[in-house]
């Protein structure tokens, strides 16, 4: 099928390549299946998947991203699909905090409302990972991060989904009447939250990291320990850890963001496997770290990196949208000084029949990248849209026909003019250049 997304144009052309090109990849993945439409991660079947060559992995991405298009119910028939046909815990995946990210977009309840009882079997069939320690254990393989130097255990990344998933389950038993279990997912999901901070934030490298099964920290630096700013997770006071993003030592490549510190002696050792994530450039990685910077901005007071520091670093990711030709291309993951394609490197010296496996790879976001983050569309439950760009370092930025709550936006940014925000196409705000460029609007029913 077509799939349309909002239109967007900026000052910067590489940008406005990306973005065209990332909802271009996304199309091509929109599949009609026997069970309805699903979103595949790779284009050419891989073994590993499940029916349709699914795969959960990446599925929360396909969700952020794709709750943008005009016409959402290939996603709608997707979650339909991982709540009755698919195996969404085949990977880490968050699948109800998901459902309503894509709620968030539409403002429509009944897709949420009529998965609930699927969403709530699934949650707590997730209790097969839980621990006496009442965090829960994945082995890095099953949250898609395959070798990575924490390894298994007791990672920020499963646990912060659970607490995400446990507080959406608990906003939609609110809303369907079931009070005593709303209660009862918001203390678990707060014992949760606890607990990822008790347990999993090691003050030795000053971010989260990984317990190993048997309690022991792992003392390095890897980009999972953003994952719980995404969902609001984390205590105030431990965002020291966001200097790193612009750390050459660390995180900060030349090519793009690190999966691990670069300090570390295990980081890029070698392993006789195509997928690493000790080191290289993962998209999926850059993703979900860029959409924490994006909520880390938007929640607190006085940060410590700037919203010109994530513009510096969604810039970055949009140029690593190449091949070594400079045409438009996405893979699965890249060295962080040279920019190769380091999976497809790998298999094409192997002269592996699934060299090209990772073409127009869909594992990560860029399009709600850019709308809630640069753009500064804030989705949620309420009819009070809160519009904050990080983008106005660039000289403008346009995104228009976006479709929100019913209502058709469109946003404007430029040195000249400052912030206007348009909704059914009349203007209902108009902030000057010289001014703070935030914005509430009020929508109607």
């Amino acid at each position: 099928m077509g799939v349309t997304f909002p239109k967007f144009q900026s000052s910067d052309e590489s940008l406005n390549v990306t973005y065209q090109y990332r909802c271009e990849l996304y199309g091509r993945h929109v599949r009609k299946t026997p069970n309805g439409y699903v979103i595949s991660e790779f284009l050419p079947d891989v073994p590993w998947a499940g029916i349709y060559n699914t795969i959960s992995c990446a599925a929360s991405h396909h969700f952020r991203d794709g709750r943008w298009m005009h016409d959402v119910s290939p996603l709608e028939e997707y979650a339909r699909f991982w709540c009755t046909v698919g195996n969404p815990r085949l990977y880490s995946f968050p699948l109800a905090d998901s459902v309503l990210a894509l709620e968030h977009v539409t403002g429509n309840t009944h897709l949420a409302n009529a998965l609930y009882p699927h969403l709530r079997a699934i949650h707590r069939a997730w209790d097969d990972h839980k621990t006496e320690s009442g965090l829960y254990t994945q082995t890095c393989n099953r949250d898609g991060m395959e070798y990575s130097i924490s390894g298994n255990g007791l990672r920020p990344t499963l646990n912060s989904y659970m607490a995400a998933d446990t507080y959406a389950l608990a906003s939609i038993a609110e809303r369907l009447g079931e009070a005593e279990q709303a209660e009862s997912y918001r203390l678990e999901a707060d014992g949760l939250r606890r607990l990822l901070n008790e347990k999993l934030y090691n003050e030795s490298i000053g971010m989260f990291g990984t317990l190993s099964d048997s309690g022991e920290a792992q003392n390095v630096r890897e980009q999972v320990g953003y994952i719980p700013w995404i969902y609001g997770l984390a205590d105030k006071g431990r965002d020291g850890c966001f200097r790193n993003l612009l750390d050459p030592d660390c995180f900060l490549a030349a090519c793009g963001l690190r999966t691990a510190d670069a300090g570390h002696p295990d980081y890029m050792k070698f392993h006789p496997h195509d997928c690493l994530w000790n080191g290289p450039v993962w998209p999926f990685a850059t993703a979900q770290t860029l959409t924490a910077v994006i909520e880390y901005l938007n929640t607190e007071e006085h940060p410590v990196i700037t919203d010109r520091d994530f513009m510096t670093l969604l810039l970055q990711y949009s140029a690593s949208h190449r091949d070594t030709d400079g045409t438009p291309w996405l893979d699965e993951n890249m060295h962080p000084d040279t920019g190769i394609w380091l999976a497809r490197q790998i298999l094409r010296d192997a002269n592996s029949p699934m060299k090209d496996r990772g073409r127009h790879y869909n594992h990560s976001s860029f399009i709600d990248l850019v709308i809630t983050g640069l753009c500064g569309i804030r989705p949620s439950s309420t009819s009070a849209l809160v519009i904050r760009p990080l983008g106005t370092s660039l000289d403008f930025f346009t995104l228009s026909d976006v479709r929100y709550h019913g209502h058709t936006l469109d946003v404007s940014w430029s040195k000249r003019e400052g912030l206007r925000v348009r909704v059914d196409g009349n203007e209902r705000a108009h902030i000057p250049a010289e001014q703070a460029a935030e914005v509430t609007v009020t929508l109607s029913p």
